[in-house]
């Protein structure tokens, strides 16, 4: 990935001039154009993401478990109950782990 990662970066330093936002404008499809504005308007993130060693994946893991949790409880009425079977499946699968 980082391989590319000079490619990439010239192709947004440059996206005046550059091929892929040329292509975009000739092609005069809706989706091309759609697209070249997705990357203009995201490319600080996409930047991070891949320069810097930040992820949300912690966060993402979690919701995983709120989200299994919830499917197989069947439907808590209760909130405590459900608060609590949450953070047991999260002690006992978990562990502890020093924070990124």
């Amino acid at each position: 990935m980082l391989l590319i990662l000079p490619w990439i970066q010239s192709l947004h330093q440059t996206r005046g001039d550059s091929d892929f936002y040329d292509a975009a404008a000739r092609a005069d499809i809706e989706e091309t154009s759609r697209l070249a504005t997705t990357i203009d308007t995201w490319w600080p993130a996409v930047l991070v993401a891949l320069t810097e060693d930040v992820t949300n994946a912690r966060t993402e893991g979690f919701n995983r478990i709120i989200k299994q949790t919830k499917r197989v409880g069947g439907g808590f009425t209760n909130m405590d109950n459900y608060r609590r079977r949450i953070m047991v499946h999260i002690a006992l699968t978990r562990g502890q782990r020093p924070a990124a």
